[in-house]
């Protein structure tokens, strides 16, 4: 019975999320549709049931090829910071006054936390910046 209540529990930390369309997706990841379709399509991410026409992906489904740890997607405080867009490293070159190939290489050298998806680096700005306001 306790299994059940734990059950109960993270269903109702999960309800109200929304479900992307593969160009909501696209946006996003900032990568091009056609690599979404591979990268869901490799993963075997399956359409969330639902009355619209064109496929829509659950949210969960989503962080997990982000690989977002399950803990973090249950904290409805992190949600607000989960929900928004990844940067490329272009984006947080410009931000930092530096060379995207200096925020690849700190990538590479797991100076800072990053994410590969599709073969591109992707960085969450709530991470980054938690680690520069530290210094």
């Amino acid at each position: 019975m306790k299994r059940l209540s734990t059950l109960r529990t993270n269903s109702a930390a999960l309800t109200g999320l929304p479900s992307l369309s593969q160009t909501q997706i696209s946006n996003r990841w900032q990568l091009h549709p056609d690599t979404v379709r591979r990268v869901l399509r490799e993963l075997s991410i399956r359409p969330a049931p639902g009355p619209w026409k064109r496929p829509r992906y659950a949210i969960t489904d989503v962080w997990r090829v982000e690989r977002v740890p399950h803990a973090e997607m249950l904290d409805q405080d992190q949600h607000p910071a989960l929900l928004e867009p990844l940067l490329t490293g272009k984006d947080l070159a410009a931000e930092f006054g530096c060379v995207p190939a200096t925020i690849r290489n700190y990538a590479r050298d797991n100076i800072i936390p990053s994410l590969r998806i599709g073969g591109s680096i992707r960085f969450r700005k709530h991470q980054i910046q938690g680690l520069f306001d530290a210094v």
